[in-house]
């Protein structure tokens, strides 16, 4: 099934030596993404993105990546099995990155482009440190 979906993914972002499947998602695309940067980390906008390694979050739905094709440093193609109200469905998505990395175009729909800017505080999960606050003994 792999096999089916790279197959797929390949024809969608166009037969390039170039291109080539991905284990998982491109660290530089990692993190949350929403039109609207005062939005970010709030949920107030139904433009948020959220990107892991292996998931991949929008506003009323999330899922698993189930392949992913690589074009360069800078595009990438992706099929996902999203769960929303109840639903599952496979769906395609396709992303181009600005060259500062800091800007996510999504043109999963021909002729469409929908931009998103990356978060500040935005990274992998696994990247973010946490540190707890001691407690103090009390006398």
């Amino acid at each position: 099934m792999k096999f089916l979906l790279a197959s797929a993914l390949l024809a969608i972002s166009g037969s390039s030596a170039a291109s080539e499947p991905a284990e998982s998602m491109p660290v530089q695309f990692i993190g949350e993404w929403n039109a609207v940067v005062a939005d970010c980390g709030t949920g107030n906008n139904d433009s948020v993105l959220e990107i892991e390694a292996d998931h991949i979050s929008y506003w009323e739905s999330d899922g698993p990546i189930r392949a992913i094709v690589a074009h360069g440093r800078y595009e990438v193609a992706l099929i996902a099995e999203l769960s929303g109200e109840g639903e599952t469905w496979l769906t395609t998505a396709q992303f181009k990155l600005s060259p500062r990395e800091d800007k996510l175009v999504s043109t999963s729909i021909p002729g469409r482009e929908f931009v998103r800017y990356r978060c500040p505080h935005s990274g992998s999960r696994s990247n973010i440190s946490f540190k707890p606050n001691l407690l103090r003994k009390s006398a």
